[in-house]
């Protein structure tokens, strides 16, 4: 059984132009919603082995804030998870050890709301700023992802609580 925790960064502040979209950080709703969201990612029970995060300011920051509640899962920051397509990111995933049952990746849409999709056949119209939802497959081997049996476990944004 493999599980992967999908996770978009959370609200990030337009306020100053000198910034590239690459180095936006969060605003204060996005510095809220980022632990809150941490919390109903634990009380699901689902805790990832391995997080990997775009390497964008605004998924960092949003890794931190979520970090401390998930334990001391591993994490690899990736500039190539910067704004990546759904086929990257599922490539990504298909490549991981099979000793890591539990992964969570933290990344931006669109890619975040097509893997949903193009990986399990969840029709998500658009994941909310810091929005997670978890996916469970029936099979041993990451690389097995696309030809399983699979099911969403849960998805939930900030506005549902």
């Amino acid at each position: 059984m493999k599980r992967v925790i999908l996770m978009r960064h959370a609200k990030s502040n337009w306020d100053n132009p000198t910034l590239t979209d690459h180095q936006r950080v969060l605003n204060p709703r996005g510095r809220r919603d980022a632990p809150q969201m941490a919390d109903r990612i634990v009380n699901h029970g689902i805790i990832p082995e391995l997080i990997l995060v775009s390497d964008a300011t605004r998924t960092q920051e949003t890794w931190q804030l979520v970090s401390t509640a998930l334990g001391n899962a591993q994490t690899k920051f990736d500039k190539e998870l910067y704004l990546a397509s759904s086929s990257t990111i599922i490539s990504k995933l298909m490549k991981l050890d099979n000793l890591i049952d539990t992964v969570m990746l933290l990344a931006h849409n669109p890619g975040i709301t097509e893997v949903f999709y193009d990986l399990a056949g969840v029709s998500i119209d658009n994941v909310p700023t810091a929005g997670v939802g978890c996916i469970q497959f029936n099979c041993d081997k990451f690389s097995e992802l696309l030809d399983c049996k699979k099911e969403l476990i849960y998805f939930d944004y900030p506005k549902l609580g």
